[in-house]
């Protein structure tokens, strides 16, 4: 009768598991850039289709809401692309934080068409996406976010987006900065840009 071959049970030789282990960090370190890409670009696009929701929110609020019951007020100065100034009306996290936390702005406060815009910004981000916004943890001055520097505005702010909004004469908004997911998103001339390399929200050279 034939005898069967044993199986053997040896195991991988040490040089065997580090050719392997070897192999599995080249791939990694091939595949990781593309996966941090990957994520980059999902973040940036998320973070500009919010921005998109922005822009339509205020501009349908100026058609609408603070064109009709409120006058509006252009106090601030923007320096265009073009490096031409121009009067604008400015929204930055201080109103949409009053906003957001219930607080009232009647008639007569200067800041009362902001406020009908701001409603109007709350209740279009909040019908397009499921995420929280939570611009009520927000704690700074009316010209925050303003010379901030990114990073340092998301950890003083958590889970709160950044905001700057410019609007013109016209009923069309002229600037807008927005970060949320570690990604700037700048909008101006029609056209939403992501700063992948920008740590710093628009200075007071151009939006004062």
């Amino acid at each position: 009768m034939a005898k069967k071959k044993g199986v053997s049970n040896k195991g991988f030789s040490l040089v065997e598991l580090i050719i392997v282990i070897a192999i599995m960090a080249i791939l990694a370190g091939a595949i990781a850039p593309a996966v941090i890409r990957y994520i980059r670009k999902a973040r940036a696009s998320r973070a500009t289709d919010e921005a998109r929701t922005i822009v339509q929110a205020v501009e349908s609020g100026l058609a609408t809401k603070a064109g009709e019951d409120a006058p509006l007020v252009y106090n601030n100065t923007f320096t265009n692309s073009d490096g031409r100034d121009m009067s604008v009306g400015l929204i930055t996290n201080w109103m949409l934080s009053e906003t957001q936390a219930g607080t009232v702005v009647d008639e007569t406060n200067p800041q009362y068409s902001n406020y009908l815009i701001c409603i109007e910004i709350l209740e279009n981000l909040s019908s397009s996406s499921d995420h929280t916004y939570k611009f009520f943890n927000f704690s700074g001055n009316n010209n925050n976010p303003i010379d901030m520097n990114c990073a340092q505005f998301a950890a003083t702010y958590p889970d709160c987006p950044g905001v700057i909004i410019a609007y013109s004469s016209n009923g069309k908004v002229v600037m807008l900065e927005y970060y949320n997911y570690g990604c700037l998103i700048h909008y101006e001339n029609n056209e939403y840009t992501y700063y992948e390399k920008e740590e710093e929200f628009i200075s007071s050279d151009r939006l004062r």
